[in-house]
């Protein structure tokens, strides 16, 4: 028995083979909202009728989920993130208990004994001093208390594991996260290039927000509700504004995404060789957004002339994108389990 956890900065995605040999994905927002517990006030109480998710800690109650976004756009408050820019949040002090709570909650502890659990790991970022080393050691102490063998995996090989066996597993696979975009470079199952940029979903959020003066969360919620980065004015006209800003921040992402890849490369040249042409795929929560695909590629057409490696397609990692790294973890681990 084996499963596979992606750990973002948004949300924590399982994926595992249940019993009729069919994936089953779980999946929860990586966020929590703190409120007081005041025990007149019976929020405790109120919170318990209502099914919603919660832990207790002396004078604070902290709701956790979709639930904890909900509050804070109702209260016009910032959720609160125990991962921030693809790692564990510095300075947070509730943040490991927190994600204990949601790991427990789409882990469960282990089925065996040292069943194993490949967990995501983001690649060294190239525009920031993020320690990686710390946050792979305190999710393998998490996942381990769970009952879990647990062992680490780079965020977007899991991509290319999982999406490009007809190429023989040679593709560019690039996980468009929240906090950050994982990119790899696999050649025949070889990691050859490997790094990440910092800012993705949030980076659009945040500075979507500022531009049209609002929350980060209220513009999340906006860009969840849809936006069509082909034709931003599709949709609530109430919105335009901020879906206007949110697809503008959108092809600033996208050209840092490829500008980084293209420059990455050209430094590492003389170590890399490709004989043939590879996909791009693509994948991830932000890549959720309606036509990202169409956008992307009409992105990189303007570029391709001077793009410095050959692209035999570009294409989305098949399914729901946000389970595409999970499910290539799951590969990964059935695959060590099966030797």
């Amino acid at each position: 028995m084996a499963v596979g956890c992606d750990i973002g900065t948004c949300w924590i995605v399982s994926a595992r083979q249940g019993d009729d040999s069919q994936i089953q994905v779980k999946s929860i927002r990586d966020a929590y909202f703190r409120t007081e517990n005041d025990g007149g006030s019976g929020i405790k109480s109120m919170l318990e009728m209502s099914s919603v998710s919660f832990i207790e800690d002396n004078e604070d109650l902290y709701i956790i989920g979709d639930n904890s976004l909900v509050l804070a756009n109702l209260f016009h408050r910032e959720v609160c993130r125990p991962m921030q820019q693809g790692v564990l949040a510095p300075g947070d002090k509730n943040a490991e208990k927190i994600l204990l709570l949601l790991l427990d909650n789409i882990l469960g502890k282990a089925k065996v004994k040292d069943e194993l659990c490949c967990f995501s790991v983001p690649a060294a970022p190239t525009d920031g001093n993020i320690d990686i080393v710390y946050h792979e050691a305190i999710f393998k102490k998490l996942i381990g208390s769970l009952g879990y063998r647990a062992e680490p995996l780079n965020e977007a090989s899991a991509i290319a594991f999982s999406n490009a066996a007809k190429e023989q597993f040679s593709a560019i696979a690039i996980s468009c996260g929240s906090g950050m975009v994982n990119v790899c470079l696999m050649y025949k199952t070889f990691v050859s290039l490997s790094y990440s940029i910092q800012g993705a979903g949030d980076w659009i959020d945040f500075n979507a927000s500022k531009s049209v003066g609002t929350t980060s969360a209220r513009l999340q919620k906006i860009k969840e509700m849809g936006v069509d980065l082909m034709n931003p004015a599709a949709g609530d006209p109430k919105y335009l504004r901020e879906r206007e800003a949110i697809v503008i921040y959108f092809k600033a992402l996208i050209l840092r995404i490829l500008d980084s890849l293209k420059s990455q490369f050209i430094e590492k040249q003389s170590t890399i060789e490709l004989p043939e042409s590879i996909p791009i795929i693509i994948a991830g929560g932000t890549s959720k957004a309606k036509n990202f695909l169409e956008f992307f590629i009409s992105i990189f057409n303007s570029l391709k002339e001077k793009f410095p490696i050959p692209v035999s397609e570009i294409r989305m990692a098949s399914g729901d994108p946000l389970q595409s790294v999970a499910q290539g973890l799951l590969v990964v681990a059935l695959n060590k389990e099966a030797k």
